[in-house]
């Protein structure tokens, strides 16, 4: 009930908080798509993002005039979401121009780090992508899930360069989410991403980023323990995710 005032009252907390808005969509995007097999390609984020906006509105206008909304009238009109065509589809225009990742052949050392989407611990040394992303970037793990090869983990690391400030904005967020998703979603059709709050840098670290803020992009590709290939800048989760080891 608070949050909203908030987040509207500083400048400086309305980009993160937009960007922890669209990582919300895009996990849940991924869910719905899981729900409809993996025969269905259609995107769902679009979905998702129109589904958030509504409850979110909902929620709003509920604290602001109690009693004017009827709630049922909000779940049919989620439920009627499902068939509603938006035309969505992954086609990011500046992927094509994305610079390779360079090959790299370091060891793979990452400290213990849990999933704030599951609540659980989250080990980082199988195979797959470890996407380093400050909070005005975390649209950009959506390029690493749809580039990464089958059954490799995609692993988002949140970093900004006010934790003090952003950082407990980014876990409340991702905590509202968590509570949502185990009461609407069963288990099998959680997405196959992870998310990991990183407020000291120490897996950001051990992906060899050293320095970190809120603009941070970097990528790394693990396989067999090692560091197989690595990117940073615009495009470095799709160039890592794509990378062939």
């Amino acid at each position: 009930m608070d949050l909203m005032p908030e987040v509207l009252a500083d400048q400086r907390v309305r980009q993160p908080f937009a960007q922890l808005m669209k990582l919300n969509a895009i996990v849940l995007g991924l869910a719905l798509e899981r729900l409809d097999g993996d025969d269905c390609a259609q995107r769902r984020v679009r979905i998702a993002e129109t589904a958030l906006t509504t409850l979110h509105g909902a929620s709003q206008m509920a604290d602001a005039a109690p009693g004017f909304a009827e709630p049922f009238d909000i779940v049919a009109a989620c439920a009627a979401l499902a068939d509603l065509d938006l035309g969505d589809r992954w086609d990011a225009p500046h992927l094509p121009f994305v610079p390779r990742a360079r090959p790299a052949g370091e060891p793979w050392s990452p400290p213990p780090a849990v999933d704030a989407l599951r609540g659980e611990p989250a080990p980082l040394t199988g195979d797959g992508v470890v996407a380093v992303l400050g909070l005005h970037r975390l649209g950009a793990v959506e390029e690493a899930v749809r580039a990464a090869p089958p059954g490799g983990e995609v692993t988002a690391v949140l970093v900004t360069g006010d934790p003090g400030e952003l950082g407990p904005l980014a876990r409340l967020t991702l905590a509202g989410l968590r509570a949502c998703l185990r009461q609407a979603l069963p288990a099998p059709a959680w997405p196959r991403l992870r998310v990991v709050h990183d407020d000291e840098g120490a897996v950001a670290a051990a992906a060899g980023v050293t320095a970190v803020s809120d603009g941070t992009e970097a990528a790394v590709r693990v396989r067999s323990g090692r560091v197989v290939a690595r990117a940073d800048g615009y495009g470095a989760c799709h160039a890592a995710a794509s990378a062939e080891p």
